[in-house]
């Protein structure tokens, strides 16, 4: 029987093609977070991203992403789906509010310590990126408000479990927030605290914040 290209069992073309396409796109979307982090985001031209990229040529950035803007699009929603899926994953093994809290706080401080160059790419491209009227494209209140969308279930069901005391949890989930930003800081300027330190901290204040009286 004559064997075709098809019947060879290997990966298709179309499928190859599709795969180096995406590998060149997480390639560029890298090089571009530790540009940005690095230089800011009005130094991070195509050119200076191809460069760290190991990229011969900007056009293979445009065809891509055809704008600066749109890899800022990409750059943020592959930052925040990653810190997503890290931080569920440890939220999911917990059976009770305080654990999901608690673990909650740990997963985005040790997020956060593990990929600095993506905090500040982020905060940098909040900053500064804007639209063709002038006005922020991002902001830091996306980002803030994800954090409160994603706090207040877990406080809203330790009420209801009984574990937490009567607090307004739009406030609390602010606070908490809050304080997870000021341990950045704390992470990141002399006299620096380990990331453990700020879990300890942090996870102690919400604790003694949200806890039933006995």
């Amino acid at each position: 029987m004559r064997v075709t290209r098809g019947n060879t069992g290997d990966t298709p073309e179309p499928a190859q093609r599709s795969l180096a396409a995406s590998a060149r796109r997480s390639q560029i979307v890298a090089a571009a977070i530790e540009t940005i982090a690095e230089l800011g985001y009005a130094q991070a031209s195509f050119a200076r991203i191809a460069e760290r990229a190991g990229i011969s040529s900007t056009r293979l950035i445009s065809y891509h992403f055809g704008t600066k803007d749109e890899l800022m699009d990409e750059i943020v929603v592959e930052i925040a789906q990653g810190a997503d899926r890290m931080i569920a994953e440890r939220v999911a093994e917990q059976t009770t509010a305080a654990g999901a809290l608690h673990a909650r706080i740990e997963a985005q401080l040790h997020w956060i310590a593990r990929y600095p160059a993506h905090v500040q790419a982020l905060y940098e491209i909040s900053m500064n990126a804007r639209g063709s009227d002038g006005s922020l494209r991002y902001g830091m209140a996306a980002s803030a408000r994800a954090n409160v969308d994603a706090l207040e279930p877990i406080l809203r069901e330790g009420q209801r479990s009984g574990e937490f005391r009567a607090f307004d949890t739009q406030l609390m989930a602010l606070t908490i927030k809050s304080a997870i930003d000021a341990a950045i800081v704390r992470m990141w300027q002399p006299p620096r605290l380990s990331v453990e330190e700020c879990v300890q901290e942090i996870t102690t204040i919400a604790a003694l914040a949200t806890r039933r009286s006995s």
